[in-house]
């Protein structure tokens, strides 16, 4: 199903050799979890995670390690198709504002407009959003309620890759901004967030507010935003060595899934527009006027995932051109681990939850 569209269409269906190859992939997962957790029990750091993260993180690795993307994409879904779900989990109904051209903005609890969180989910560009994000947005929400400061949130029903390619989603979270601008919402009451992939959509907008891209709608603000907030962002997308020195311990994500990924997102992208998907291919002075278009800028990255180095890296490089750019390394933790806290139900041992929130709480005055 491509965003939008509401039909599956031919480039996503699975052919016939793939729903069996789908089907003989999922087939050995109870054992193959069984024994990771057996396993667990004789490692340190994988007790000290708890047997459903344990479980989860070996049954999401298995996936993407094992499946083409089309066959991922069958496995976790639409993002609205997940949306609609979790609001009628929660008993409301859903807050749907298409965009022009493509694109929708999907409102999480009750549409507030006193501050905004603009939200781009993960997935390699490939496959929806889960439900957890919902989940810690909500949760966001409540405790930032309590504290007298509404939070609307908003998240970016984007096209997937390859129903359209770069720059389409560069194109469709600067009209979502402008969106949220025109309906009367300051540039100062809005922070871009992002998961992964959704992290590399917040990499490219502030590239584009940097260094506009021609076809791409020029974005101008009236005053910079109040923040960006980059959750494990993909920020390598081609193999190198850096992508291989923090592995085998026990990411969702290996160095082949990184680069079959990429490869995907990659295909046909100019040379010239590489710095706005990849941002560590960026030049050096990439950032230089970054402090002018954003307020406040927060990074975090898992201590056990494979792109942890990559994003270090970036973040260093983010930090020389703004004062008040921040980096949180997640420690014990793997890719968006606060989403597989709350997928697994324990978001109360989440040490990254409650440093979102507090900088969620200080980015809005």
């Amino acid at each position: 199903m491509a965003s939008g569209s509401g039909q599956v269409l031919p480039r996503n269906r699975l052919s016939a050799s793939e729903k069996v190859g789908l089907v003989l992939n999922l087939l050995p997962i109870p054992i193959v979890v069984s024994w990771t957790l057996l396993k667990s029990v004789f490692s340190n750091s994988a007790r000290s995670k708890g047997w459903r993260r344990v479980a989860f993180n070996q049954f999401c690795f298995w996936v993407f390690s094992r499946l083409n993307r089309r066959q991922v994409r069958v496995v976790f879904g639409e993002t609205l198709d997940t949306y609609n779900g979790f609001m009628k989990s929660i008993k409301m109904e859903p807050l749907v504002e298409e965009l022009d051209g493509s694109g929708r903005l999907l409102w999480v609890g009750p549409k507030r407009t006193e501050h905004v969180a603009l939200y781009f989910h993960g997935g390699g560009f490939l496959f929806g959003g889960l439900d957890a994000v919902p989940k810690l947005w909500i949760h966001m929400q409540d405790n930032l309620k309590q504290r007298g400061k509404p939070l609307g949130v908003a998240l970016l029903n984007y096209t997937l890759v390859p129903d359209a390619t770069f720059p389409t989603t560069l194109k469709e979270s600067v009209i979502a901004i402008q969106h949220l601008i025109d309906s009367g919402i300051k540039p100062e009451n809005i922070i871009i967030a992002g998961d992964s992939a959704g992290g590399a959509m917040v990499h490219g907008l502030l590239s584009h507010m940097l260094h506009p891209l021609d076809g791409i709608p020029e974005l101008k603000l009236s005053a910079p935003l109040a923040g960006a907030y980059l959750m494990s962002p993909w920020v390598i997308m081609r193999d190198g060595k850096i992508l291989h020195d923090n592995v085998n311990r026990g990411d969702i994500l290996d160095p082949p899934t990184v680069v079959y990924w990429g490869a995907k997102v990659l295909k046909d992208v100019p040379a010239e527009a590489i710095p706005y998907l990849e941002g560590t291919r960026a030049p050096s002075n990439w950032f230089e006027g970054i402090d002018k278009v954003v307020k406040h800028i927060l990074i975090s990255a898992g201590e056990e995932e494979v792109l942890r180095d990559s994003i270090v890296s970036y973040a260093k490089t983010v930090e020389k051109f703004h004062p008040d750019a921040a980096f949180y390394m997640d420690e014990g933790c793997i890719h968006v681990e606060p989403f597989i806290f709350f997928a697994v139900g324990q978001p109360d041992r989440a040490k990254l939850i409650p440093f979102i929130l507090e900088w969620l709480d200080k980015t809005f005055l």
